[in-house]
Parts: C-alpha cells; sequence; structure tokens
C-alpha cells in the first residue's frame, strides 16, 4: 500500500522566515567584521605613511644640525668661504685681541624695584 500523505512535516513559511533571518543576521554579521577590519587595516597604512614622513623629517633636520655644526667650526667656516670664493679674509690669530672681565665689585647693587 501506497502511503498518499508522505511528506507530513513539511517546511512552513516561519520555518523558512527563521532561516532567512538568521542567515540574514549570519551575513550582515561577517559583513561589518569584514568592513571593520579592512578600516583599521587603512588606519593602520595611513599611520604607517605618517611615521615614514617624520622619520624623512628627522633625518632631514639632522642633516640640518650637522651642516649647522659644520658652518660653527671656524676651520670649517674658512673652507666654505674659500670654497665659495668669498671676498671676505680670514682671522690672524696673531692680531686678536682678548679682553678679560673686570672682577667683580663685593658692593651692594642698586635696583629699580
Amino acid at each position: 500500500m501506497e502511503k498518499r500523505n508522505r511528506y507530513n512535516n513539511r517546511v512552513g513559511w516561519m520555518m523558512m522566515l527563521r532561516l532567512a533571518l538568521s542567515g540574514g543576521l549570519l551575513f550582515a554579521t561577517g559583513a561589518g567584521f569584514v568592513l571593520v577590519r579592512n578600516q583599521h587595516v587603512i588606519i593602520g597604512n595611513e599611520i604607517g605613511a605618517f611615521e615614514q614622513e617624520i622619520v624623512a623629517f628627522e633625518q632631514e633636520i639632522e642633516l640640518w644640525e650637522l651642516r649647522i655644526a659644520g658652518v660653527r667650526d671656524r676651520n670649517e667656516l674658512s673652507r666654505r668661504l674659500r670654497w665659495a670664493q668669498s671676498d671676505l679674509e680670514g682671522i690672524d690669530h696673531t692680531k686678536v685681541i682678548e679682553i678679560k672681565p673686570r672682577p667683580r665689585l663685593n658692593g651692594p647693587v642698586a635696583s629699580a624695584y
């Protein structure tokens, strides 16, 4: 004998709606996670680019500090002046006068305040 009503427990509309909602919720959660993760990666790349700019600026500052230190040295300054063919003349050390400070007086100091 053949059963006429073989599929008695069919999937109803409510079960299909529940499966669709749970699938949609799972999809939305996954998509949200991917979007947030991509945003973190983009921000991390921007931070890395800013850090590389900072390193480049620090190297440039160090280069300028070395140039300034080189110009402050008397021998380096005279070499640069000769290289630039400047009209300035070198300082003769025999003609340099050294000025010594006067000794301090131990008396009271007048103040305007």
